[in-house]
């Protein structure tokens, strides 16, 4: 199925949480919504869902307009962060919930409905699990109940509200990894919303990074990270460290650094802010020329060492990360003078980076 939405709007109590969103899934996509909370994200969703109605705008499946049409009506699975589990249902309960209350010439018979029931827990890697109920069973083995409950329906589209945020970082990882297999078996049309980026990236053939109730940039995993649109998708993608600088004619200019920024070669000094990625940021001996900061903390524990700098010249903090066993090494050291040069920076005026 395939999802348009054009000039969507919507408003709480004068607050407007959608301002004029604009977004195309493509039958078989997976699109992650990701941004900060209050980005308009699970408004959007809901709104996809029928759970909501906008104010404004188009939505339409297939080309059908949907707008006025309730949840029932959409043929949309909905997954929600929290499993939405009835607790006094054991699993084949539940996720035949959704089966059992059609109306009744849409209702499976109840030989049909067991055998749906079953292959979608084998398919979920719970099929010996059906007797049992929702407090007998993790966190991970419950979100997928919750996914074999929102497949049992035959969804055209499913929607996923940060269905991991629950669990922990290992059961997360295992589970976003199962999820997207599962939706390229199945051919699904999915819209995940998250607020974690690294979910995003791994999960999704496109991204749409929201802010205040609108889409800031959307494209691929790759695009909206090493080509972000604007200083807020920048930061929110990853860690980045800020610098004030000044653009003049497709150079910033930080410091004594003069580096590349053809983004803006209209531009004449002018007041801007660089980012540079941590592994962008290269640490020299003092006598290099560089930006001279001091080394401040260490932090030597995961795949690389983390170190936090303090600019000399302002007191402005930046943090780098090293490989382990790079020649730098020797240059952290707490409170040693060091200096700095980039690989790779990205400049934006000043009044857009505000």
């Amino acid at each position: 199925m395939t999802i348009t939405v054009d000039g969507i709007y919507k408003g709480f109590n004068g607050f407007p949480a959608l301002r004029g969103v604009n977004l195309t899934a493509a039958r078989g996509e997976f699109v992650a919504l990701l941004g900060p909370s209050g980005s308009g994200k699970t408004t959007l969703l809901r709104i996809l869902a029928g759970l909501e109605f906008a104010d404004g705008g188009r939505l339409r499946f297939d080309g059908q307009d949907v707008a006025a049409q309730g949840a029932g009506e959409r043929n949309v699975g909905f997954v929600f962060q929290h499993y939405a589990l009835f607790k006094h249902m054991t699993v084949a309960e539940n996720v035949s919930f959704g089966l059992r209350v059609k109306p009744r010439d849409k209702r499976p018979v109840k030989a049909a409905i067991d055998l749906q029931v079953n292959e979608l827990l084998r398919l979920v890697q719970l099929d010996r699990l059906g007797n049992r109920y929702p407090s007998q069973l993790s966190g991970g083995q419950r979100q997928r109940v919750a996914l074999a409950r929102a497949l049992a329906i035959q969804p055209g589209v499913l929607l996923l509200d940060e269905p991991f945020g629950a669990l922990d970082a290992k059961v997360r990882k295992e589970l976003r990894r199962w999820l997207r297999r599962l939706h390229d078996d199945m051919q699904l049309t999915s819209i995940f919303v998250t607020h974690d980026q690294e979910e995003a990236l791994e999960l999704a053939d496109r991204i749409a990074v929201m802010k205040d109730g609108r889409i800031e940039q959307i494209g691929t995993p790759a695009e909206v990270y090493h080509q972000p649109a604007t200083a807020f998708v920048y930061e929110f993608m990853g860690n980045a460290n800020r610098l004030r600088c000044r653009i003049d004619r497709g150079r910033a200019i930080v410091g004594s650094l003069i580096l590349p920024a053809p983004e803006h070669p209209e531009l004449r000094d002018a007041a801007g802010v660089a980012f540079v990625r941590p592994h962008d940021l290269i640490i020299g001996d003092a006598r290099a020329e560089g930006l001279e900061a001091r080394v401040r903390q260490i932090f030597v524990a995961g795949p690389a060492i983390r170190v936090e700098l303090a600019l000399l010249a302002n007191g402005d903090m930046l943090e780098a990360e090293v490989p382990h066993g790079s020649p730098a090494g020797e240059l952290i050291v707490p409170d040693k003078l060091v200096t700095l040069t980039m690989t790779k920076v990205r400049a934006f005026p000043d009044a857009v980076a505000a």
